[in-house]
């Protein structure tokens, strides 16, 4: 289920799946005295490497959650979900059927789809499929699940061009940034430059990313053209402020990044 700093809708659900598995893990009595931490959020829905959240009990975050895909929207999970309220004493039953909305019922017909275009594409040769473990298939299709890269790797993969070079200070700087970065912030980053939060399976030699001045005039945020997988950084004038703007830039953005270029 997702989880806080995954970047996709549902977060909420997953704070819930924990929070059900720590009581039953501590015991009778146990949901109830964990809801009621003023601490609650930042302990099941803090975005590791990110700014703390506003510390609040499970009631007053779960305010106005319903039993819907993601408890704040979505399809409903049983009937009449979108008037039924998420609190302590249903939010396993919640849990249990955002479990089985989002693993079976509401993903079936789109698997069903999806082996089925596999065989379209591919004929009897998809059966070769099943020589692959789960974890295999999802690297292959998915990229690598944790982000990580060394000081090598980046010197080597991440290019210079339009002006700037691996010598350049800012791209100096931003090796130096991308090496000091936690790796959930190191995913948010690829999804700025790429739209895809991980790396391929051949890593940063496969990715192809590439640093370029910003074309458009004055200073501000760090930009990208995702598509070519192209970060366009700002002359800046120390490696602080290009740290500075740069989380603002990432930690602020949403969806794909594209910079137009001027004709």
């Amino acid at each position: 289920l997702p989880r806080a700093g995954d970047g996709v809708a549902g977060e909420f659900v997953g704070a819930c799946a924990a929070l059900v598995a720590d009581a039953e893990r501590q015991g009778p009595g146990s949901l109830e005295r964990l809801a009621a931490d003023p601490e609650w959020t930042r302990k099941y829905t803090q975005p590791p490497g990110e700014e703390p959240v506003p510390p609040l009990p499970f009631a007053a975050y779960a305010s106005c959650a319903t039993f819907v895909e993601t408890g704040l929207s979505g399809p409903a999970l049983c009937e009449g979900g979108e008037g039924r309220s998420v609190d302590t004493s249903n939010v396993k039953e919640f849990v249990e059927l955002s479990s089985d909305f989002w693993l079976v019922r509401g993903v079936q017909r789109q698997l069903i789809a999806f082996r089925r275009g596999l065989y379209d594409v591919l004929g009897g040769g998809a059966i070769a499929l099943w020589a692959f473990r789960p974890a295999e298939l999802r690297r292959l299709f998915c990229g690598e699940d944790e982000v990580s890269w060394t000081e090598k790797e980046l010197a080597e993969h991440l290019r210079g061009g339009g002006g700037y070079s691996a010598e350049s200070d800012q791209v100096r700087w931003l090796r130096e940034e991308l090496l000091a970065m936690a790796p959930p912030l190191r995913a948010k980053f690829l999804e700025f430059v790429t739209s895809c939060p991980r790396l391929p399976p051949g890593g940063l030699k496969d990715l192809q990313l590439s640093v370029h001045p910003d074309p458009a005039p004055g200073g501000g945020l760090p930009r990208s053209r995702a598509c070519a997988h192209r970060l366009f950084l700002p002359k800046f004038n120390s490696r602080e402020e290009l740290a500075r703007q740069l989380h603002e830039a990432i930690l602020g953005s949403g969806g794909h990044h594209e910079q137009q270029l001027p004709p």
